[in-house]
């Protein structure tokens, strides 16, 4: 069921009976409205007792389907609820912010007999409830947001505090109502959707909007001049933001005859921008599961118009700023994806890219400032997770029409916010398919927009570092730098995504190889201009543990017999230093080699911008080329051509900054010398630095040296190595 309020402390024993439970509200709501409209009419004992009369009918209607029914299916108790909280918003909006916890009481209520679903939805839309929720909201984003005044006493601090969680908590509920009213109902979905994101009719050319039955109907009272007006049908038909969306006839007359009667009371797009900017992670799971509500094509809903609701969200301003708010949201929070907002976010980003409107939607977010925007990153990161199969699949065996929610049993009086249960099916399987344009739109905006202000950034922190630029002329400050590198971050993991998927590979490498120079170009960049970085750490750990048995033993040996068979000559572990100057106060030998499964102890002291390095960035770029020249020769030639086999070689070390890029590199440099003489002929012609012990080379009995024409050699060690019987 939707969201409900909790049972635990309801006594079917003192509860009146059922055929007078309709009576007994309507008593209760009289008085709440009185205390509203005449602030002392009441005597304090007689409101507390009104209060307490409403708690427990809340209550029962959370345990009791018979007390959401007979409640939810009247109209005079909605009238009466209307009426109300009316009376209540006239009041909070005069700052009577004691009535706070008594007006969150009317919408619980409501939100509770919502989940009898269509009739009760329809009665709240009807009589004018819903419009009356939507204005309790956007007074509540009003004074949550207003910042508290400076250089006050720590009481006043604390209650004003107090009185913004109210509002907040208040909000919450607004939101577990409006995702209730919406909960399989067509038109209560598309009547919301306009709220939120506006209408086609006020934002396209009058001349475009085709009038429709009912459209020369009055305004509503609290409409405005160019706003649909109440039952008008909001001009869909012609409209240019969903004519060129949907072209389907009939589902373009659905819309229409969906929105007939929208109740333009109140009428203002736009009025949930600002709640991600108000709650924390745990509070704003109602909004992402309202988009999920109206855009994810679960099972049992309307496909059709679900796609229609997430062009239109897409099509609209105000829903691209909502969308933008909600993934900033995440990136602030650092939300983990295993979160229930990531997760409902992830099947949103989802029904964006099965309608194709992933590249449409990142283009949105694109700002001049910014190499890539917050919103940007967060959305590459939600892409990422959509196409990577969980370790445990996707298991639907839960999945319904609509996912089923309940909640933690939060204090009546302490209004704690809902939390839904998040062991639900997700709403898509398998993961989808890896569309061609998809990994090509992403690798033309890397290669354009991403990695060529990146280079020149690492450019400059280079030239400060050799002396040949003053550190003052770089003006980027570690925030500039961190949200650079956490797009770029999250654009090579896509990449490394596409690289694993044949089809999507094949498609990046024939289509464009120019990303393939790019990468190069980047390493090299980063090569020279970030020096690599061993950490100090307390106890050495092997890379892996010896084999113990002959089977393991045998094992080995043929490992490395695979890792030689390209070239014995050359075939080594570390086996060049490009730029030697960089590395010698780093340290390298024995002592550095078996340690990259521990956590690195920075004590560099690093804190100057330019002097920012780029983790894990090396990595990402050698694992690209590792992939792109698997069994490529095409690829493999262009890598030797841009001077890559240099840069890959000199990646064959320990660097805590990437870690586990050594053995990333050898894999490269395997996958980069396999049938390619000519790759292996300009490896063999390179002069070594200097030849460092191996530990998987001396456990299989095998050292390799510098000849006397400075070439890399391996040979044979007598009575080393491990038995291969």
């Amino acid at each position: 069921m939707p969201w409900t309020s909790t049972t635990e402390d309801f006594d079917p024993d003192k509860a009146p009976a059922m055929s007078l439970l309709p009576e007994l509200l309507l008593t209760v709501l009289f008085g709440a409205q009185a205390s509203f409209t005449h602030p002392g009419i009441i005597l304090p004992p007689k409101e507390l007792l009104g209060d307490s009369e409403l708690k427990a009918i809340i209550k029962r209607t959370q345990k009791s389907r018979d007390a959401r029914e007979v409640l939810g299916f009247s109209p005079r108790i909605w009238e009466a609820l209307t009426e109300t909280l009316r009376a209540g918003n006239d009041q909070l909006a005069t700052n009577k912010y004691n009535l706070v916890p008594r007006v969150r009481d009317l919408v619980i209520l409501a939100r509770n007999l919502l989940a009898t679903k269509e009739k009760a939805q329809n009665y709240a839309s009807d009589e004018g409830f819903e419009a009356e929720v939507r204005r309790l909201l956007d007074i509540c984003v009003d004074k949550a947001s207003k910042p508290i005044a400076a250089n006050i006493d720590k009481q006043t601090h604390e209650t004003e505090m107090h009185i913004k969680g109210n509002y907040k908590k208040v909000m919450i509920t607004t939101l577990q109502f409006l995702n209730n009213l919406m909960s399989q109902n067509e038109t209560r979905k598309l009547h919301v959707w306009l709220h939120m994101f506006g209408t086609p009719a006020a934002s396209a050319p009058s001349s475009s909007v085709a009038p429709t039955k009912g459209s020369q109907k009055s305004k509503g009272k609290n409409s405005q001049a160019g706003k649909p007006s109440s039952g008008s049908g909001v001009g869909i038909v012609g409209s240019g933001a969903l004519g060129a969306m949907h072209p389907h006839k009939e589902t373009v007359a659905k819309c229409n005859f969906l929105s007939a009667g929208f109740n333009a009371k109140y009428y203002k797009p736009g009025f949930l921008t600002e709640v991600p900017r108000l709650l924390q992670p745990d509070e704003l799971q109602p909004l992402p599961m309202i988009l999920q509500n109206g855009v994810v094509p679960l099972e049992g809903t309307d496909h059709a118009m679900q796609a229609v609701r997430c062009k239109l969200m897409l099509a609209q301003g105000y829903g691209r700023s909502l969308l933008r708010e909600i993934f900033v949201f995440l990136g602030a929070w650092e939300v983990d994806e295993e979160d229930f907002c990531f997760r409902m976010m992830a099947q949103v980003t989802e029904a964006i890219l099965l309608n194709g409107l992933i590249p449409y939607a990142y283009e949105s977010f694109r700002d001049e400032k910014d190499i890539v925007t917050p919103a940007q990153s967060v959305l590459l990161k939600l892409l990422a997770s959509v196409y990577r199969q969980p370790e445990s699949g996707r298991d639907h065996s839960a999945n319904s029409s609509v996912h089923s929610f309940s909640i933690s049993p939060p204090s009546m009086s302490s209004g704690s916010s809902a939390s839904p249960i998040t062991d639900f099916g997700e709403a898509f399987d398998p993961p989808p398919i890896i569309e061609s344009s998809i990994p090509t739109f992403f690798v033309a905006v890397l290669r354009k927009q991403v990695i060529p202000p990146t280079i020149a950034i690492i450019k400059l922190q280079g030239a400060i570092r050799e002396g040949k630029t003053k550190k003052e002329t770089f003006e980027l400050s570690l925030w500039d730098l961190d949200r650079v590198y956490e797009g770029l971050y999250q654009f090579f993991e896509l990449l490394v995504l596409f690289s694993e998927d044949e089809e999507a590979k094949r498609v990046l490498v024939s289509s464009d190889k120019g990303i393939v120079g790019d990468l190069v170009i980047f390493l090299k960049e980063l090569d020279k201009a970030i020096p690599r970085w061993v950490a100090s750490k307390s106890i050495p750990q092997p890379l892996s543990p010896s084999p113990s048995s002959p089977q393991e033993k045998e094992a080995g040996k043929e490992e490395l017999d695979e890792v030689l068979k390209v070239n014995e000559a050359y075939r080594v572990e570390r086996p060049f230093d490009v730029y030697p100057g960089d590395n010698d106060e780093e340290g390298s030998g024995d002592e550095s080699e078996d340690r990259d499964d521990e956590e690195p102890n920075d004590d560099r002291g690093l804190s100057e911008p330019e002097e920012f390095t780029w983790p894990h960035i090396k990595r990402y770029l050698v694992m690209l080329l590792s992939s792109f020249s698997w069994q490529n020769k095409t690829v493999q030639d262009l890598v030797r051509e841009k001077g890559g086999l240099q840069a890959v070689l000199n990646q064959c070390m320990i660097d805590d900054d990437n870690p586990y890029i050594r053995e990333h590199a050898i894999l490269c440099i395997r996958n980069l010398l396999e049938g390619n003489p000519e790759n292996q002929q300009v490896v063999k012609e390179l002069e070594a630095v200097q030849a460092i012990p191996n530990e998987v080379l001396d456990r299989h009995g095998y050292e390799h040296y510098i000849d006397d024409a400075g070439r890399v050699q391996l040979r044979k060690v007598k009575g080393k190595g491990v038995s291969s019987k």
